[in-house]
Formats: structure tokens, C-alpha cells, sequence
């Protein structure tokens, strides 16, 4: 996993994140966006999908400042923000896709 860049605020009203929004590349060309120490979204290199678009995948809510750093990074990519209960519907998406893939 490689540093892109520190977040910084664009579109949120705060002046910085102070280093606590980090965005990464994985080895496989995602786009990985980490709250503190914890990964909470990755947008997929489109090559690597099927359809040939990029999908975003956000692994949940933890806070309303997590949720400041994830709408700031779906924002500077071009995606809409998302509310609270959006991003634990997100989740949970995610966590059956990977339940049903696993069994």
C-alpha cells in the first residue's frame, strides 16, 4: 500500500483534517481512503471490475468525523455524499457480498 496524498478538506468547512484522513493505492490499483488507522472506503480500479466502472464501497459508519473524511473523499472523486444510515446500508451490502462469496 502506497501514500498518495494527506486529505484535505475542499469541501468540508473544517481548514484541515490534521494527517487523521490518509489516501492510499493498493497493490491492485484501488483507491483506499484510511480514517486514523482504520480503511473506511475504496474505490475499485475500473479495469479490475467487470463492468469496466469503478465501484466505491464504504465500510460503514464510526463517526460524524470519519463521515466528514469519507464524504470529502467521495466528493473530490466525483461521488455524492452520503448520510449515516446510506454508509451502514453500505456495509452491510458489502459484508453479505463477501458472506456469500466466502460460503
Amino acid at each position: 500500500m502506497i501514500l498518495l496524498y494527506e486529505l484535505k478538506p475542499k469541501f468540508d468547512r473544517a481548514k484541515s483534517f490534521y494527517k487523521k484522513a490518509n489516501v492510499y493505492r493498493d497493490d491492485e490499483g484501488n483507491i483506499l481512503l484510511m480514517s486514523y488507522t482504520t480503511i473506511v472506503a475504496k474505490i475499485t480500479d475500473k479495469i479490475a471490475t467487470e463492468d469496466g466502472k469503478e465501484k466505491v464501497e464504504v465500510y460503514g459508519y464510526y463517526s460524524a468525523t470519519t463521515a466528514r473524511h469519507i464524504n470529502e473523499f467521495l466528493q473530490q472523486y466525483g461521488y455524492p455524499k452520503m448520510n449515516k444510515k446510506e454508509m451502514e446500508r453500505s456495509w452491510l451490502k458489502w459484508k453479505q457480498l463477501m458472506q456469500n462469496y466466502l460460503h
